[in-house]
């Protein structure tokens, strides 16, 4: 009995063989080997542009110089044009200015004249509070006459209401 027992106990018994220890071995070395050959093939395919020496690679220039100083009739898009008056070249909104005639300014001018002076945005927005105007058609109206943004419109009204309130108070 002792016997059969004893072979009973030698069968449960797992035999511990070199079998595991082996094959982690094999799967660290090849992970080793791996990672060692990706980064040596890296860092050879990728230089860096600050390294020493000429790397043999030549840029070709995206982008060719072109002066336009001379030709100002190719800058006129829906945004304006570009016109050179003074000196200067500046964007212009509507008939470009010429620069070779002569501006006829009276510099006498009287003080009665300064009504023949266009009206200030200020001045337009105020006018139409005070006939009653609706909000969306003031600026609507300052938007086309004027020939700002939306944005800017509302803000020119708002500060001409606040005006007109701390005047008021």
């Amino acid at each position: 009995m002792l016997t059969t027992t004893t072979l009973l106990a030698a069968a449960e018994e797992p035999s511990r063989g070199w079998g595991g220890p082996i094959a982690l071995a094999i799967v660290a070395a090849v992970y080793i080997a791996g990672a060692t050959i990706h980064h040596h093939v890296r860092s050879r395919q990728d230089p860096s542009p600050t390294g020493e020496g000429d790397t043999g690679v030549s840029v070709k220039p995206q982008v060719s110089t072109v002066s336009d100083t001379d030709d100002t009739d190719r800058d006129t898009d829906w945004w304006g044009g570009i016109a050179e008056v003074g000196g200067r070249r500046i964007r212009v909104y509507g008939p470009a200015p010429t620069a070779g005639r002569e501006a006829d300014v009276d510099l006498d001018q009287d003080d009665e004249e300064e009504e023949d002076e266009p009206e200030t945005i200020e001045a337009v927005i105020g006018k139409m509070l005070d006939r009653g105007h609706q909000y969306a058609e003031i600026v609507r109206h300052v938007m086309e006459e004027f020939e700002v943004s939306e944005a800017t419109a509302k803000r020119r009204i708002r500060e001409v209401r606040a005006e007109r309130i701390a005047a008021a108070s």
